[in-house]
């Protein structure tokens, strides 16, 4: 999935109103954001627990790390986060784990966004989106792995459409392999029933 809709980028390669993202769990599935520039991402999460990752840069001694941490409300260490719109550093946002950009130039994205009217804002626009999405904490406040992620969340900052590649693409390989196997016991059934007349 990261393959098709994913760049890797350079953290100085950044502009403000990209739409970035960070793979989890080995590739198996990617976090989505909005920088927003100042080294700050606005993106959607789920309740979780610090990541063993995060704990050891919190307690990191440097500078840099106290500075990083200080201007964002990194989720891992806030008591109660129950999931929704946040704001925090890059560093956090990364968890460890490598920096990619959105590709709205891949083929499956971009016919995606033409077919339901959608368009690339500016990078303004995006900002003021994530911004105003992040002051109404509204958004994923029921949180859903499919119908309301936080790639859905990214995408409707940058298109003005809400939609996931990552939902969309597991969804069709699971009614794929559900149609598969429906076929499969229905042609075992068919060639019981012959057997059960001495056909077979």
């Amino acid at each position: 999935m990261g393959d098709q809709t994913c760049r890797p980028i350079s953290r100085e390669m950044l502009k403000p109103g990209d739409h970035i993202c960070t793979e989890r769990w080995k590739g198996f599935y990617y976090h989505h954001g909005i920088y927003v520039g100042d080294d700050l991402v606005i993106h959607v999460n789920g309740p979780r627990k610090e990541s063993a990752y995060s704990a050891m840069k919190m307690k990191s001694s440097s500078s840099a790390a106290n500075v990083c941490h200080a201007k964002c409300q990194n989720n891992g260490s806030q008591k109660g986060f129950n999931g929704g719109t946040i704001k925090t550093c890059l560093h956090c946002f990364l968890d460890g784990h490598s920096l990619y950009v959105y590709d709205y130039e891949c083929i499956v994205v971009r016919q995606h966004v033409e077919q339901n009217d959608g368009c690339i804002k500016s990078p303004e626009e995006v900002i003021e989106s994530a911004t105003s999405e992040l002051q109404r904490k509204e958004f994923c406040a029921g949180y859903d792995l499919l119908g309301s992620n936080c790639e859905h969340f990214a995408t409707l900052c940058k298109t003005g459409l809400a939609f996931s590649m990552q939902s969309i693409l597991l969804k069709a390989n699971v009614d794929a392999s559900l149609t598969k196997l429906t076929a499969m016991f229905s042609a075992a059934a068919f060639n019981k029933q012959l057997s059960a007349y001495g056909v077979m």
